[in-house]
């Protein structure tokens, strides 16, 4: 491994620190994911019904214990029971901004990442292959081999870029999928918890304009 670094020249250290970089960030956004997971159903469907049900202590509770992005949204949005509509639908808008800051922290350094390496990889070639040349106008054109070999090192730095680059770029599409679901859920699971609490409070409404 050390004597392919060092045939690709310096570029290739760049290259391998970005490996590194690379290697790391996927292990802790699928390490963040793991910790978010979806909610096994429809979460804001399953509220809505539990609520209308007069179950919400024990909603609650269930949220509490769930690690779901939309299940922290719903709790948001379900305490303190003595906030208005609007105070509740700010906190849990206010959840999931602060979910969705977490869950797409640096993911879009992978992107930055598999640009990188790349144009690094083609500026090892570039200059590997002025290096090939100007030992061949040295050598001589006679001797072929000294071409060959000097452009042979060459792309070892255009294929260690697209090594670093491919999957950093699979990685940030993979997770900016992920957070784009989660995101959809949240937003999903909020406007359930809204919807409920518009009727409960038309319902109030008409019940008050029943009693006078």
């Amino acid at each position: 491994m050390l004597s392919f670094i060092a045939r690709g020249g310096i570029v290739m250290i760049p290259i391998a620190a970005l490996s590194v970089a690379a290697v790391a960030l996927i292990v802790e956004k699928i390490a963040v994911l793991v910790r978010h997971p979806p909610y096994r159903g429809d979460a804001g469907s399953h509220a809505a019904e539990m609520l209308r049900a007069g179950r919400g202590a024990e909603l609650v509770e269930e949220m509490r214990l769930e690690r779901a992005p939309e299940a922290r949204v719903i709790l948001a949005g379900l305490s303190p029971q003595s906030l208005g509509r609007q105070e509740r639908e700010a906190l849990m808008e206010v959840e999931a901004v602060r979910v969705m800051a977490s869950m797409e922290d640096r993911v879009s350094w992978l992107s930055s990442i598999a640009n990188i390496a790349t144009l690094l990889g083609l500026l090892g070639t570039v200059t590997g292959m002025i290096r090939a040349f100007a030992g061949v106008k040295a050598a001589g054109y006679s001797n072929p081999t000294v071409l060959s070999g000097g452009i042979s090192e060459a792309l070892i730095t255009t294929a260690a870029g697209l090594v670093v680059a491919v999957p950093s770029l699979l990685a940030y599409h993979l997770f900016a999928n992920a957070v784009g679901r989660a995101a959809t859920r949240m937003e999903l699971a909020a406007a359930s918890v809204v919807s409920y609490m518009a009727e409960t409070a038309h319902v109030a409404r008409a019940a008050k304009t029943t009693a006078r």
